[in-house]
């Protein structure tokens, strides 16, 4: 307990560090104090636990060193926090980190007393340092989830069910797609001079299970594990699963489509047990970062175009550091413009919308689904942070209350995880850890889509779950 009120108090030590720092017009000093909280927090979840995939460091990775790389403030959008900007920020991963740390103590205590952590015990061990080899990185155990696929003395995954969870997903998200195309009329990556194409593909309702793709590839994993328990090798199913969503995601040249399906990937291989040498993650960011170029340049975004947009102080900085420093800063811009403009907040409806989207309630009551302003600092960057949503509904209490639910949802998750049998809870884990690393990048849990794939992930678990249940009882 000692460690983590450290931990906070070097935390707190920088942030103030930072606001001083920043209020004196010294902005790279400024925005390195947050990335160096940043990189402790993380290194000191990885130390408490040996998972590099741990929810409490990567929220601290992703959110809080987004906030050290807006600091720096290259573009002329960047201006000055308000006092409002800093102590929300400041304040959701203080009580974040807080309630993630009772609701894991709590646990760990109801455990013990019920004996559970001894009856486990097997099924938790945890692997000493993964990064300790520089010829293969054994990754066991590096998200918080051990790894059962590859270890234990379950029943034993049912192949056939990873099948029918493929094939199913891979006929919906195909077969949603072409009925996309048919009705729009085209196809985006055969589109010419059309930027913004990605955002015209969509029909309402059906391209949700357009983007169930994304999940794809991330069970194909989870079935390839399976496969490697049981003694096979990969069948062509397992290559389908892996190839046939990333397809999709480039005829509809969609970036973070891509993105999230190769990322939820790898992270389900990670916490299933895969073991990956160096030469092999190297090229996967390589092909990664190839599929990423292709993507953007047949989105029609010329550099000049991009230029004009991100007005960069310097107009000299090369277009491979502006775009990914500008797609990370200007969502904390974005939300300083709105606590500087905000007059009405929403009273918890725009973090309800998911609610109101897939209940059907909109239909019933339009005005619950009414557009709200979006206080940006251009009207092409849309992208924002996590914690958008919360301040546009409540304010500072917003925040307070949203990272405490937060914290005390992921310090549940990780320690019941931990203990979990059924390989897609490595699924749902996988999901809250990639929103957490990209936490800078949109309001993830006020997103229908957010819940949309957590829901279908949680429909396999439970699915998953009478399966093993059927089985035991033959």
């Amino acid at each position: 307990m000692k460690t983590e009120w450290f931990k906070l108090g070097i935390y707190t030590a920088a942030y103030v560090m930072s606001f001083v720092l920043g209020e004196a017009g010294l902005s790279a000093p400024s925005g390195l104090c947050l990335i160096f909280a940043a990189a402790f927090l993380y290194l000191s979840e990885y130390r408490r636990t040996a998972y590099l995939l741990n929810l409490r460091g990567l929220l601290a990775l992703g959110l809080l060193g987004g906030e050290g790389i807006a600091r720096f403030q290259l573009s002329r959008l960047s201006t000055d926090w308000t006092l409002e900007t800093w102590l929300s920020f400041y304040l959701f991963y203080l009580i974040f980190d807080l309630s993630a740390q009772h609701a894991d103590h709590a646990g760990a205590i109801r455990s013990a007393r019920s004996g559970d952590d001894a009856d486990r015990s097997a099924s938790c061990s945890v692997v000493p340092d993964p990064l300790a080899s520089t010829a293969s990185i054994d990754v066991r155990d590096v998200g918080g989830v051990p790894g059962r696929l590859a270890t234990g003395e379950s029943a034993g995954p049912d192949l056939r069910f990873f099948r029918y969870a493929i094939l199913g997903l891979l006929g919906i998200s195909w077969a949603a797609f072409l009925f996309e195309a048919r009705r729009l009329g085209f196809v985006p990556l055969f589109t010419v001079d059309t930027p913004h194409a990605y955002s015209y593909f969509h029909v309402k309702g059906v391209h949700y299970f357009t983007t169930l793709a994304v999940l794809t590839p991330a069970v194909s994993m989870l079935y390839l594990g399976a496969r490697r328990k049981h003694g096979l090798r990969p069948d062509v199913l397992t290559l389908l699963g892996l190839l046939l969503p990333i397809i999709l995601t480039i005829l509809m040249v969609s970036r973070f489509q891509f993105m999230i399906s190769v990322i939820l990937a790898v992270f389900v291989a990670l916490l299933s047990g895969r073991r990956y040498k160096l030469w092999q993650l190297l090229l996967l960011l390589a092909l990664m970062i190839a599929a990423y170029v292709f993507i953007t340049i047949e989105r029609a975004h010329s550099v000049e175009y991009l230029n004009g947009i991100f007005e960069m102080k310097d107009p000299s900085t090369p277009i491979f550091i502006t775009q990914p420093y500008m797609y990370i800063a200007n969502n904390y811009d974005n939300f300083n413009v709105m606590t500087r403009e905000l007059t009405v907040h929403a009273h918890g409806l725009r973090m309800l919308y998911p609610f109101v989207t897939l209940s059907g309630i909109k239909f019933f009551f339009p005005s619950l689904a009414q557009g709200f302003p979006l206080f940006v600092t251009k009207e092409e960057l849309t992208t924002v942070t996590m914690l958008y949503d919360a301040w546009y509904d409540f304010g500072l209490s917003g925040i307070a209350v949203f990272a405490l639910v937060l914290g005390l949802v992921s310090g549940r998750v990780a320690r019941t995880c931990r203990k979990d049998q059924n390989p897609f809870s490595v699924l749902l884990y996988a999901q809250l850890a990639f929103y957490y690393l990209v936490s800078f990048f949109t309001t993830w849990f006020s997103n229908p889509a957010t819940w949309f794939y957590l829901g279908i992930s949680f429909l396999l678990y439970l699915a998953y779950a009478c399966t093993v249940r059927k089985r035991r009882r033959e």
